[in-house]
């Protein structure tokens, strides 16, 4: 703050150069403004453990916490082997024929 008070300060004095020797501030009646921004916040329980998240309303940007299945997990890396696989066996099949 102290920096744009200086530089108010010789806008004021105006002219080409200022010469500063001293410059005392007061300040008083110091406040906030609140800024209400459309946020929901949630907190919910799963399997023993708590999950929080954050969804901004303006945006739909999601953050949060999430719980992770192992099973999903294994079986969606094992259903992209197969398609994978299959996709490989038909191209050396019909680069045969």
């Amino acid at each position: 703050m102290e920096a744009v008070i200086r530089r108010d300060v010789r806008f004021d004095i105006g002219g080409d150069r200022q010469r500063i020797h001293n410059m005392e501030t007061d300040i008083s009646d110091v406040t906030f403004k609140h800024i209400l921004l459309p946020v929901w916040m949630a907190a919910y329980k799963f399997r023993g453990e708590s999950y929080r998240f954050v969804v901004n309303g303006q945006t739909g940007r999601i953050q949060g916490e999430r719980p992770w299945s192992f099973w999903k997990i294994a079986f969606a890396v094992l259903l992209g082997l197969c398609v994978a696989g299959a996709l490989g066996y038909a191209a050396a099949y019909y680069e045969q024929v």
